[in-house]
């Protein structure tokens, strides 16, 4: 298969200086909105930027009609970029493009953007024989995954296909983490620090008690836990009642991102137990506020199925050793999957993400393109 590695470079360089940082997607949203009609595809912006604040409308999805019978396969990929990403000047060498360093590059997505533009257009104008194919292109994944949170579902028919919003072509990410942010507050009692410390509870050492027990770092291969922000205290002579602290807990594993967060509870229960005493004839006991929420479900995507084993074959095909793996982050991957999507996450080329130093080898963004356009050709469901 020949690729038309000179449009596919032209699409991503015009993609990229096109800015588009999280929550000011409306030009990149507009400008694949109009490109996607005119490569025949029928084309529904949701609104799902009317949910939060940005200004772009939506989600854009686009399907192309397929010419064999099956289900739509689907390719995602999002439309923000992380800062800076304003003015971007984009640099081509002879084996990668990068940035002129004052900006990030923007292949994290745009890399992926590209591919999926250009294999929508291979399509039609060697008149492969195809599934049907929905392109999703998502708002604000880079700040909470935002898009894919307001996404309105029921205007996608498929369930299986691709991400493209991985770094190296050689991994293909089957496995990512569910993630519980934590936040607890914890009060105690204030008293005056040199006067009369002993009719005060501190509040911070309520917390470091629970902490000094509490399993934290690695816990195992497929979890762990970290607290990341600590907020308290008004004076150094006021014996502190107030802490607020925020954290999380992974897991590749349901059952055991649930006992990471019991366990957690459980510890700073114990804290208020442990510092809980009399004074002036009272008896006085910390209070402990311990709230989890889910902020995404995981993702686990079998090595055994069917589009992991196109992707890997496809790769083989190009001379790609890839491994499918797991992730400790989180994509829209995970948030798709909750809403009963399997969408393992293929590796566009792109390095140093979110740096300065970003950029994009053009062997592994060819050979992306190449194995995206094989997996396609093989789905049938």
């Amino acid at each position: 298969m020949k690729i038309n590695e000179k449009r596919l470079i032209q699409t991503f360089l015009e993609l990229v200086q096109i800015d588009s940082e999280s929550f000011h997607e409306k030009n990149i949203q507009e400008f694949l909105a109009a490109r996607l009609k005119k490569l025949g595809c029928r084309v529904t912006v949701d609104k799902a930027g009317k949910k939060y604040d940005t200004n772009a409308q939506g989600n854009i999805l686009a399907f192309l009609p397929g010419t064999v019978k099956s289900r739509p396969v689907v390719l995602s990929a999002h439309m923000d970029t992380v800062v800076p990403g304003r003015s971007v000047k984009p640099v081509v060498k002879k084996d990668r493009i990068s940035s002129d360093g004052s900006t990030i590059l923007g292949a994290d997505d745009k890399a992926g953007i590209a591919i999926i533009l250009e294999v929508l257009q291979v399509l039609q104008e060697q008149k492969l024989p195809h599934p049907p194919v929905e392109a999703l292109f998502t708002l604000t994944e880079e700040n909470g995954m935002q898009g894919a949170k307001n996404l309105d579902y029921k205007k996608i028919k498929g369930r299986e296909g691709l991400i493209l919003d991985n770094e190296e072509v050689s991994e293909l990410l089957v496995q990512g983490p569910a993630v519980n942010t934590i936040e607890v507050w914890v009060k105690g009692l204030a008293s005056h620090a040199g006067v009369c410390p002993e009719k005060g509870i501190s509040a911070l050492e309520v917390a470091a008690y629970a902490l000094s027990m509490m399993k934290l770092g690695r816990i195992d291969k497929e979890t762990v836990a970290n607290f990341g922000i600590v907020q308290g205290g008004k004076a150094t002579n006021i014996v502190m009642d107030e802490l607020y602290l925020k954290g999380e807990a992974r897991s590749l594993s349901n059952a055991k991102l649930a006992k990471q967060t019991a366990h957690m509870k459980a510890c700073f229960e114990k804290a208020a137990k442990r510092f809980t005493k009399k004074i002036d004839g009272k008896v006085y006991k910390p209070e402990v506020k311990f709230v989890p929420f889910q902020r995404y479900p995981a993702v686990n995507v079998s090595k055994t199925h069917p589009m992991v084993k196109a992707v890997l074959a496809a790769a083989k095909e190009q001379g790609v050793c890839m491994r499918a793996v797991a992730s400790g982050g989180g994509c829209d991957a995970n948030i798709l999957s909750g809403f009963g999507f399997t969408l393992p996450n293929l590796g566009v080329g792109c390095r140093d993400c979110h740096t300065l130093k970003e950029s994009l080898i053009l062997k592994e963004f060819f050979q992306a393109f190449a194995i995206t356009l094989s997996a396609v050709l093989a789905y049938r469901k």
